[in-house]
């Protein structure tokens, strides 16, 4: 007569939380039935101690003893205070205030930081978690040069801008931003998925020609532009605004930066002699930001990062058609104004 084979006891932590919730509520549901503990665990194939301890827990805490909870994990090895110490000097000092080599945050310079100011040394995979619940995610930072005055920037968004609205109003002008960018034919191409360790190929032109464009926007939705070949000079400028003084009705306020096509003896004559429906004026110096035109060309050239050039096209009328097609958007156009970085215009016009 063979032996009866026993049947193992399982290790119920190895169950997913839900399955093992069910268990519980099983075991317990037996056992407050009527059947005695160790048939219960023989049958769920668990040891009988741990069938005690689910009752007993049920009748310390209720139901609420038997709901599936996610493990707690390890105690965190920084405190609160330094947690919020750390996310203090992410946000708001350069790493190079700290005399670190470097100007921008990585997860092994943070790891550096972490480990002269509390002692305690981290895993790569530990910090970047530890970020991400500060509510700190890896960011393209914004550009700004030294020579950046950030009081005349205040000044302008604060007193000088609403200034200029309220004479555009008194004048029932139009206010225009005016700026000029360029297409690269070899620019950059956005990221796509593929398959891990095989990088994708984007089959592009080849050629590295450019294109320049200049347009001006209104806050309205508004969009005028040109394009053309070669560096901006002043006549090239001079024209693009004679074609928007023959496109736009009545007085205009225009605001430009100092580029030198701007600021030349040639435009200097060109805007005085245009005074009665011509105003200009100009943005703090290093501020590009400060102009919504700028976000014209952030989705211009997305466009061509996300569809490159084919073959047989070429960038002239490429770019021609991109702007078209902005253009004719004008929600488009208005939502360039949305930007935080350009949210004083629509704050000096009340909108």
């Amino acid at each position: 007569m063979g032996m009866i084979p026993v049947m193992a006891r399982r290790d119920a932590r190895s169950l997913d939380h839900k399955a093992l919730e069910e268990m519980r509520r099983l075991a317990v549901r037996r056992v407050l039935s009527g059947e005695a503990r160790p048939a219960v665990a023989e049958g769920l194939q668990v040891h009988p101690g741990t069938v005690a301890k689910w009752v007993a827990a049920y009748h310390r805490r209720g139901d609420a003893a038997l709901a599936a909870r996610k493990a707690p994990g390890p105690k965190p090895k920084l405190t609160r205070q330094q947690g919020e110490q750390l996310r203090r000097i992410i946000v708001g000092k350069n790493p190079r205030q700290l005399n670190f080599p470097f100007a921008l945050w990585t997860l092994p310079l943070v790891g550096q930081l972490v480990e002269r100011l509390f002692g305690v040394v981290l895993h790569k995979t530990s910090i970047s978690r530890m970020l991400h619940r500060m509510g700190l995610s890896p960011q393209r930072p914004i550009r700004r040069a030294f020579s950046r005055d950030e009081s005349e920037c205040r000044h302008w968004m604060e007193e000088e801008f609403p200034r200029i609205v309220r004479l555009a109003r008194r004048r029932q002008a139009v206010l225009l931003f005016l700026d000029e960018s360029a297409v690269h034919e070899d620019g950059p191409v956005d990221r796509t998925w593929g398959a891990r360790g095989r990088r994708p190929v984007v089959r592009v032109t080849g050629r590295r020609g450019r294109i320049n464009v200049i347009s001006a926007v209104s806050p309205r939705g508004r969009l005028w532009f040109r394009c053309y070949q070669g560096t901006l000079t002043a006549p090239r400028f001079n024209e693009f605004l004679e074609a928007l003084l023959h496109d736009v009705r009545g007085r205009m306020e225009l605001i430009i930066d100092r580029h030198p096509a701007h600021v030349a003896a040639a435009a200097r004559r060109f805007i005085r002699r245009r005074k009665g429906r011509l105003d200009v004026h100009y943005l703090p110096r290093y501020a590009p930001d400060l102009n919504p035109d700028e976000h014209v060309w952030s989705y211009l050239k997305g466009m061509f990062r996300r569809e490159p050039l084919d073959a047989h096209e070429e960038l002239d009328s490429a770019v021609e058609a991109s702007m078209e097609e902005i253009q004719a958007k004008r929600p488009l156009v208005r939502s360039f104004f949305d930007h935080p970085e350009v949210a004083y215009v629509k704050k000096a016009l009340h909108w």
